[in-house]
């Protein structure tokens, strides 16, 4: 094997800084930590009065404007990206804060493998932040985009295929988040969040072909540690799905699958 190309969950949020950066470490992250930030993220998406759909679709329409002047493709609009963004803005607007990681320490690629149960992607955020003034609109969040060279970068990045939106406005503030990712596959079936034992896991990766090499999952509280999907007894804990994709002969890419909370041995 020559190489083995990871993703790193870091830089999925280069070209998306904060336009508020620093605030303290954040704290160390258990298994409640994310099962309490996952049913966070599922009550935020609930207040759907909360949305509004028009702002979201107007960047997108900006976005690709953007993108053809740049020579970019167009994005195509993807459910499971725009539902994590709309988690995302209405946390920023309940906890009153702009930063891309939680103060729990969770990212935009953990907010995905929480909320998307087939998706299989790394994703990059953008944050636009407005106060005061006329109702904001469309065209000011991009200003704001357009005013960040990293913000903008990340907009126009070429590798990008997808994105989703997500804008809430409270009072006179505006919330919006933009996440963008060139998906990497689906799984054949949901994975549960909770699962009840192996079989939902063994579903969820049947028929993914030829190029996949393999299947396991990362240990979230020991520092993404491999563990085999058939391993004899699984502890409890947080892992994530990942899958071994062959790029050429003795080449490969590890690519990142949705995140379970195992409640006990398989």
């Amino acid at each position: 094997m020559e190489a083995a190309l990871t993703p790193s969950r870091r830089a999925t949020l280069a070209g998306g800084l904060s336009l508020l950066a620093g605030g303290a470490a954040p704290a160390r992250r258990s298994a409640a930590n994310w099962i309490a930030y996952e049913g966070r993220l599922r009550a935020r998406l609930a207040e759907a009065g909360r949305f509004d759909a028009g702002l979201a679709r107007g960047l997108l329409e900006l976005t690709n404007r953007a993108r053809r002047g740049a020579g970019a493709g167009d994005l195509a609009w993807h459910p499971a990206l725009a539902e994590t963004a709309r988690a995302h803005a209405a946390d920023l607007a309940q906890r009153s804060y702009v930063e891309h990681v939680t103060p729990e320490g969770f990212d935009p690629t953990d907010r995905l493998g929480l909320l998307s149960r087939r998706l299989i992607a790394t994703a990059s955020e953008n944050i636009a932040y407005r106060r005061g003034g006329p109702p904001h609109t469309a065209a000011d969040l991009m200003t704001t985009w357009r005013k960040s060279p990293p913000h903008w970068t990340n907009l126009l990045r070429s590798r990008h295929s997808h994105v989703g939106y997500g804008v809430v406005q409270a009072g006179d503030r505006t919330y919006g988040v933009g996440l963008y990712a060139a998906p990497d596959g689906e799984l054949a079936a949901e994975l549960p969040f909770r699962p009840q034992g192996p079989r939902p896991l063994l579903a969820a990766v049947e028929g993914l072909g030829e190029r996949y090499m393999g299947v396991w999952l990362a240990d979230e509280l020991n520092g993404g540690a491999r563990v085999p999907i058939t391993a004899g007894r699984l502890p409890g804990g947080v892992y994530r799905l990942r899958i071994d994709r062959r790029v050429r002969e003795r080449l490969y890419t590890s690519l990142f699958g949705p995140i379970i909370a195992w409640s006990g041995a398989a």
